[in-house]
């Protein structure tokens, strides 16, 4: 391995060996998300019914976004990853005996809450153990191993998967799963002898208070926390639609393509997100990315070949994947500059992520069932349009919560 190579994985051991364990997580998370629309589908509900059981596991995470700090008095990222292996582990064995809708909420349930823990855990471990000069950076590089994961999970599941969804694609995210929980062992082992920044711990509030923390701090991040509805929209819609439609492709048995060439970009284009930022700066970055890729993606209702199908979607993602990276940098920012109000920054990206999982699912759904599926994905790129343009107007260069 060259030297440069080597000096900045030496510098970033800790990063890298938390990126493995999200890849694996990811190829567990991403084989489930893949197969759970088909599973549904084949009880027998429509569209409509399968956006909304699986907008359930978002308005579970939000309710979890405010009860964490409730049930946790001590927010740290051991305690956090320990609690989300464990729930996702019952989660694959409810999915694989689900025969009633009660089941399959019960499951939506416990993917809103492992997600969620993944996400406060990877923000606080982000925040702990990233330079706040290379923020940006470290998140791209998550993004890159988290892309890995998703890329490869709908290839391998549309591999397994034939008429019906049987066991084989369970056992393979079992397998993921274990592994991630493996290099999360060694994370732990790893982290002990690294330095880390420390946070002042959340003390109890009232709910009065509480409630003026979170009117203070939204105002002061609220375009941010609208483009985290955008970006989380993009995304759940995909999910519940994209391998449907995938499905109906005269291309087997390469169906997981689709959701492959959705997953590919970030892979791509994470690496790069630093030094975009750097250059143009994080609104224009993230912005310009959904007003590229939503313009691309509401051409998609125009074709009809299953590869141009794929095409588009690429394209679009190239563009569209630049605004998660920017909204995990400024939301780690905010941490840096202001930690007393940690708490309040993770709730609310959190909580307003999961406003955008619970709309996308539904208006996935919904317009799928009236337009059809391609024609809905057209429908979202004008929605993306629309929105860039109003946070392009409204969204300051930089964002800063105040510490007074």
């Amino acid at each position: 391995m060259p030297s440069f190579l080597n000096a900045r994985f030496a510098k970033n051991k800790l990063i890298y060996t938390f990126g493995t364990m999200i890849l694996f997580f990811m190829l567990f998370d991403g084989i489930m998300s893949y197969l759970l629309p088909l599973v549904i589908s084949e009880h027998g509900f429509s569209k409509t019914i399968v956006g909304i059981i699986l907008a359930t596991s978002a308005i579970a995470g939000a309710f979890f976004d405010f009860a964490i700090y409730k049930i946790f008095k001590k927010v740290f990222y051991r305690r956090l990853f320990t609690i989300m292996f464990l729930v996702s582990f019952t989660y694959i064995f409810t999915i694989w005996s689900a025969n009633a809708i009660v089941l399959y909420l019960a499951a939506m349930a416990m993917w809103g809450f492992y997600y969620d823990l993944k996400n406060f855990g990877t923000l606080d471990f982000m925040s702990r153990h990233s330079p706040k000069r290379e923020l940006s950076s470290n998140f791209g590089i998550l993004q890159v191993f988290q892309s890995i994961g998703y890329l490869l999970a709908p290839l391998i599941a549309g591999f397994v998967i034939t008429d019906i969804v049987r066991w084989q694609p369970f056992v393979l995210a079992t397998v993921f799963l274990s592994v991630s929980l493996f290099f999360f062992i060694i994370l732990l082992i790893e982290a002990r002898r690294k330095k880390q920044n420390t946070f002042k711990e959340h003390s109890g509030k009232k709910f009065s208070e509480e409630f003026a923390l979170w009117e203070k701090v939204g105002k002061a991040i609220l375009p941010v926390l609208f483009l985290a509805i955008i970006a989380t929209m993009f995304d759940s819609f995909f999910f519940t639609i994209g391998p449907l439609l995938a499905e109906t492709l005269p291309i087997e048995p390469f169906d997981g393509i689709f959701m492959f060439a959705y997953f590919l970009p970030p892979l791509i284009m994470g690496g790069l997100v630093g030094k975009i930022t750097k250059k143009i700066g994080e609104k224009k970055t993230a912005l310009t990315g959904l007003l590229v890729g939503a313009g691309i993606l509401s051409t998609m209702m125009l074709f009809k070949n299953a590869f141009v199908l794929v095409l588009v979607v690429f394209f679009a993602s190239c563009f569209t994947c630049l605004m998660m990276p920017v909204i995990q940098s400024i939301y780690a920012k905010c941490i840096r500059e202001t930690p007393k109000h940690k708490k309040e920054v993770q709730e609310l990206g959190d909580f307003f992520g999961n406003i955008g999982y619970i709309i996308g699912p539904l208006a996935a759904g919904v317009l799928a069932d009236k337009l059809g599926n391609t024609a809905a994905f057209s429908a979202l790129g004008i929605i993306g349009i629309g929105f860039a343009v109003i946070l392009f107007v409204v969204m300051p260069k930089k964002v800063r919560v105040s510490t007074k």
